[in-house]
């Protein structure tokens, strides 16, 4: 083969490989997400950067080509900002949309805290300005429900718990669905991480349980110690036949904050009412964090029955007897 032939197919083979490569950073650029679904949900931690980040979602296959990201930035003297927060990004977007996201001045930062009703979180969201309070009820009244969660008309909101409480970001003019759909992700992330951190792994069909029991645990303590005595109190009542009678029950089902539970409010003809009803009420509560699922899945080893705050300590006390628990209701000054 002739030398000059040789250089031709060299050159036409560099023209291929150049042609490409402009391809593949094009494509990049302008569609750097890769996922089957309509969008991501990209969680950054406190003090995470941009590059743990792209390499965190390059792990998980969601990125196309992370190092045609990284020349695009050099070449254009980008330096990317990030805050933390849970994003929920279309898959569609570019690389300066995907970078305009992760930016707080473009983005709604929504603290939900743990513990919060639906009815709250709706509250919140409408203080934060994305839509109405009851533009987001209704959106959680209609939306498609995972499989993981009991269908059941007696409740109030069939998605009421399974909202993970968190620190988010949000673009302006999110949708109702976009929002939820990022709190269930959330939710099922974290609910893995406890099952992990518990040692256990819970059957589908039993999720839903776990979560009505980590509301009422998240509702009922005060501090970290609580968690799994108070966890252990349910199951030691339930085993033994006898009703719950946690006040923050009644609260729910009264359907109203009150500050102190009366007598008359025992009464509320509730599914949710724990006086009234044995064993767990009709679904969770409220929005439990983390720890509180860990509590569920992992209760401490105990006879306790009873529990009541001791205003000394600002921790409960806990009893298996029942004269010792009338005995500190009147030392507490119950």
């Amino acid at each position: 083969m002739k030398k000059s032939k040789i250089i031709l197919i060299v050159f036409v083979l560099l023209i291929i490989l150049l042609g490409a490569t402009v391809f593949m950073y094009t494509r990049t650029i302008n569609h750097p997400l890769k996922s089957d679904k309509d969008s991501i949900v990209v969680e950054v931690n406190e003090g995470e950067g941009f590059y743990t980040l792209l390499n965190e979602l390059k792990e998980k296959g969601l990125i196309d080509n992370e190092i045609f990201i990284k020349v695009y930035l050099k070449l254009n003297k980008v330096v990317p900002k990030v805050s933390k927060g849970t994003y929920t990004i279309k898959t569609d977007v570019s690389l300066s949309e995907f970078l305009k996201t992760l930016e707080t001045e473009n983005a709604v930062k929504v603290v939900i805290p743990e513990g919060y009703t639906v009815t709250q979180i709706a509250e919140v969201l409408e203080k934060y300005g994305l839509f109405s309070k009851e533009d987001f009820l209704k959106a959680v009244s209609e939306y498609p429900l995972p499989d993981y969660i009991k269908k059941d008309n007696k409740r109030r909101y069939a998605l009421e718990g399974f909202l993970f409480p968190d620190t988010y970001s949000f673009p302006i003019g999110v949708k109702p669905d976009t929002v939820i759909k990022t709190m269930l992700d959330k939710f099922k992330s974290v609910m893995k991480e406890a099952e992990k951190e518990a040692g256990v792994t819970v059957p589908t069909n039993q999720i839903d349980e776990v979560v009505t029991k980590a509301s009422l645990i998240e509702r009922e303590a005060r501090t970290e110690r609580d968690r799994p005595l108070i966890a252990s109190v349910i199951d030691n009542r339930i085993k033994k036949g006898m009703p719950l009678q946690i006040d923050a029950t009644v609260i729910y089902a009264l359907g109203k904050h009150v500050d102190k539970v009366l007598y008359k409010h025992l009464e509320v003809n509730s599914p949710y009412n724990t006086y009234k009803n044995k064993g767990l009420p009709e679904g969770p509560i409220a929005s439990p964090g983390k720890p509180s699922l860990i509590a569920a899945l992992k209760p401490a080893k105990t006879d306790y029955l009873y529990y009541l705050l001791d205003p000394n300590t600002g921790e409960h006390y806990f009893t298996s007897s029942y004269p010792d628990f009338e005995k500190k209701k009147v030392e507490f000054g119950y």
